[in-house]
């Protein structure tokens, strides 16, 4: 086998963070009587977005996340409203939210079944993510998990992954490959780290930080074997 030690992204590749967050942004919203449009999702998502790239090139802290965007969402509708009420709802909300990505059991069915070392690694927060690994029924196919709060460095950094690989085995980064769908976090990590990478998502889209690009999960047992 051509790699068998997989560095396994969550949001966006096994989980639909998306869809997700849109459904608790609804809830938010309408738990705090506040108007919220299709227009002002999209705002947000795009604020989001900022702050979260900002956090991988290293710019700003995570704290600054989560109550930040809200914190800007509102600024820009000149509203007041009580954020950090807002986001506790809202992450506790996110908790609780799990939509899986099409095929993400029977791919990690498919690699336990081939004897594959799986490590999930991600830069979301433990507080949510642990949660709603563990309401999604895949928490046995997914023994180990990395978040970077616990690391105390996030993707792309290489610190992020030479934490993982003194954790696992420093001899084991030949054989590894990240699977993810960022650009940035994902394969610039990959990159950075010196291992192999795949990008779960639009062909048209990668770069040469790719070294291998699926737009179905399971065709990645075929990039492995």
């Amino acid at each position: 086998m051509r790699y068998d030690v997989i560095l396994l992204d969550i949001d966006g590749t096994l989980f639909d963070f998306l869809a997700s967050s849109r459904e608790c942004l609804e809830q938010t919203f309408a738990r705090f009587g506040l108007p919220f449009s299709d227009g002002d999702r999209e705002r947000f998502f795009a604020i989001n977005n900022g702050f979260w790239v900002a956090y991988e090139r290293g710019e700003i802290e995570k704290a600054v996340i989560y109550e930040g965007r809200f914190y800007r969402f509102f600024e820009e509708r000149g509203e007041a409203p009580d954020v950090p009420a807002i986001n506790r709802y809202y992450m506790a909300r996110l908790g609780q939210s799990c939509h899986v990505i099409p095929h993400a059991r029977e791919l990690l069915e498919g690699l336990t079944a081939r004897g594959c070392e799986i490590h999930a690694v991600t830069n979301g927060e433990s507080l949510t993510q642990l949660p709603r690994i563990a309401a999604s029924g895949l928490g046995h196919l997914l023994p180990s998990v990395f978040v970077s709060d616990d690391v105390g460095a996030q993707k792309p950094t290489r610190e992020f992954f030479d934490f993982v690989f003194r954790a696992i085995g420093e001899e084991k980064r030949s054989r590894a490959i990240v699977l993810g769908d960022s650009l940035t976090s994902d394969m610039q990590g990959g990159r950075n780290a010196g291992v192999a990478t795949c990008l779960f998502g639009d062909r048209q889209k990668a770069d040469d930080r790719c070294d291998f690009v699926v737009s179905d999960l399971l065709d990645f047992l075929d990039v492995i074997a």
